[in-house]
């Protein structure tokens, strides 16, 4: 059937390649034959001119002749004569140029006209075979969905077919799982039961498997060397720990207990007070070095545990009661300004060390960099959008105003 269409198309294809070139050849000859009568008109027109100018002058001549003969009469005659005869003149002369102006515009529309006829027998062909072209084309496109829908329906029932069957094997191997459970509980109890020596000699093979495997000796010697390591990791904190809590227990039940003093020592007189400002001056800076001493411990740990990460995120840590009663009596400038200038650094960004830290890296929770240097960090490549401080990769981030 397709090979008796397209065969049908080409024939009513070519039928009608020759029926357009035969009616481009008419259009042809007709513009040919329609120039040829105007150019016969128009020589015809330019007799009738000549005829009308050898009319003119032998009327001429033959007034000129007959004056000649009759002698020459009064001057208002031969005035009247000479100003026909210009008349005569003139309107010959507006003749001819009419004449030659008609001329003019008939030449043109007739060059018009074949230019026109040459560009329509030029055109005609060129349209109609884009027409058949197109015709072609879409013909092709039909006939390659309608053999594509053919060829496409059995391959389309064989994957309905298979999905059907991957519906029926998962509805009742993967849904109904417990009852697959339970018949191979009920197999394989049947079959330890009914066979007991089946089961002593799969074990036997199974351990004999098992020792016969030198990678999983090795596995098991790596978890028996990681189970000994954490164990002594594990040792070596406690330690660390109970050291810790022994340093710094005594310390702070010394700041406590000068604490108390201070809090005592608040309800004598004015002149009680003033004898014991000397005394309390001496005796500030032990206190100061012992108050100095569970910081610089709880820096060493913070170093022990988090070895990477720097002193700009560390926790800001709280002054003790017996710190801020010392300070509040008059600590040295020095001192401020330097645990001041040391607050402003650590609320600097890590990477512009200019603007302040403004942004949360998120999952890490590192507070270190301004909105700028986290533009400038999230054009980077993915595998460079990592945290300053602990180098873990940046899913998101968040604003904070402090």
């Amino acid at each position: 059937m397709l090979l008796t269409n397209s065969i049908v198309k080409c024939w009513n294809f070519t039928v009608f390649c020759m029926v357009a070139m035969m009616d481009s050849i008419t259009l042809l000859a007709q513009g040919t034959v329609n120039m040829l009568g105007r150019w016969v008109h128009l020589l015809g027109g330019v007799l009738e001119s000549f005829k009308m100018v050898c009319y003119l002058s032998s009327h001429v001549l033959l007034r000129v002749r007959d004056l000649f003969h009759r002698g020459l009469l009064c001057g208002h005659c031969l005035l009247q004569q000479v100003w026909e005869g210009c008349g005569i003149v003139v309107s010959l002369v507006f003749y001819l140029v009419n004449t030659v102006v008609n001329l003019l515009l008939i030449g043109t529309q007739n060059v018009y006209s074949v230019v026109v006829s040459m560009w329509e027998a030029v055109s005609c062909p060129l349209q109609k075979a884009v027409e058949l072209t197109l015709t072609l084309f879409t013909f092709l496109y039909s006939s390659l969905v309608g053999t594509s829908v053919v060829l496409w329906t059995p391959i389309r029932l064989a994957l309905e077919f298979l999905g059907s069957l991957g519906h029926i094997f998962v509805s009742v191997f993967l849904l109904n799982i417990y009852g697959l459970i339970l018949t191979a509980t009920i197999v394989v109890t049947a079959t330890v039961y009914m066979n007991p020596e089946l089961t002593s000699l799969g074990v036997r093979r199974a351990f004999g498997f098992v020792n016969s495997v030198p990678t999983l000796h090795l596995i098991q010697r790596a978890l028996h060397r990681l189970y000994v390591l954490e164990r002594g990791v594990w040792q070596r904190l406690q330690r660390q720990a109970s050291r810790l809590h022994q340093t710094i227990t005594p310390v702070y039940r010394n700041i406590r207990v000068r604490g108390d003093g201070h809090a005592r020592q608040s309800e004598p007189s004015d002149r009680e007070q003033g004898s014991l400002t000397d005394s309390r001056e001496g005796d500030a800076a032990p206190p100061a070095e012992h108050a100095a001493r569970p910081g610089q411990l709880m820096d060493d740990l913070w170093d022990l545990a988090f070895p990477s990460s720097s002193s700009t995120d560390r926790p800001l840590q709280k002054l003790s009661s017996g710190e801020e009663c010392c300070s509040s009596k008059g600590p040295p400038a020095d001192s401020l300004l330097t645990l001041l200038k040391e607050q402003e650094e650590r609320k600097k960004c890590v990477i512009c060390q200019d603007s302040t830290k403004t942004v949360v890296l998120l999952p890490c929770r590192h507070l270190c960099l301004c909105r700028d240097c986290t533009h400038i960090l999230l054009r980077q490549p993915v595998y460079q959008q990592n945290c300053p401080l602990c180098r873990h990769m940046i899913l998101n981030t968040m604003d904070v105003y402090l």
